[in-house]
């Protein structure tokens, strides 16, 4: 059985059961197998924007038999894809600005379709640029892996607009969902934040951003204290 690292485990665990899904940067096409192999994708679409890529995901797929549940698609993000082909999207281990490229580019606006998003730069970024685009965020997973923090987004399009709170755009849902990982996540974003903020402090550059980095550091440390007290 083709075992997932902890980032891919999580996307796994959002993908609704009987989907058709499409894995946009599909590297070895391991999520894709796995998918199939458990019976929690009825079809499979391994995508990737570079040839040897997808040759790795053709002979995973190939070793386990998946040939007629799985098609390989080159293309640039959801390029060759239509929008009533697919039921659930991931896009994993790129980029926010290269993510939301990808949903700009295709332009999809379909209620139905979930987007499993998984970033490894500017959180932040991405979470206030789908509301921006009229996404709305469903669910979202703190992930620990090779001593990094990631979270995992299940989102979809709902056509409504709007600004986000620079605590949201910091911490999503995670403060709904107290656990270990969110934890260790909110930690990290707070550390973060407070960094920037000292860094600031040092260099004496007058910036308004470094009281906004102390006070976000502080209003997720407090989310934290309030887990703890048993107040999540």
């Amino acid at each position: 059985m083709i075992t997932l690292d902890e980032r891919l485990s999580a996307v796994e665990s959002m993908v609704r059961p009987g989907s058709r899904v499409a894995d946009i940067g599909t590297d070895h096409g391991y999520l894709i197998a796995r998918l199939l192999l458990e019976g929690k994708a009825v079809f499979g679409y391994a995508c990737d924007i570079h040839q040897k890529p997808l040759e790795k995901a053709a002979e995973t797929l190939k070793k386990y038999g998946l040939q007629d549940r799985s098609r390989l698609l080159l293309g640039d993000g959801l390029t060759g894809l239509l929008p009533e082909q697919v039921d659930d999207i991931v896009i994993a281990g790129m980029g926010a600005d290269t993510i939301l490229h990808i949903l700009d580019e295709a332009g999809w606006e379909n209620p139905s379709q979930k987007f499993l998003l998984q970033p490894m730069t500017k959180h932040h970024v991405l979470r206030e640029g789908l509301y921006r685009r009229g996404y709305e965020m469903l669910k979202e997973k703190a992930v620990s892996a090779n001593g990094f923090a990631y979270t995992v987004i299940q989102a979809h399009w709902c056509g409504k607009t709007q600004a986000v709170s620079d605590l949201f755009a910091r911490v999503g849902l995670l403060p709904k969902f107290p656990c270990a990982e969110a934890e260790e996540y909110l930690e990290r974003q707070a550390q973060s934040l407070w960094n920037m903020a000292k860094g600031l402090e040092k260099s004496n550059t007058k910036s308004n951003k470094q009281e906004e980095y102390y006070n976000l550091a502080k209003e997720i440390f407090a989310v934290i204290k309030k887990w703890k007290r048993g107040e999540g």
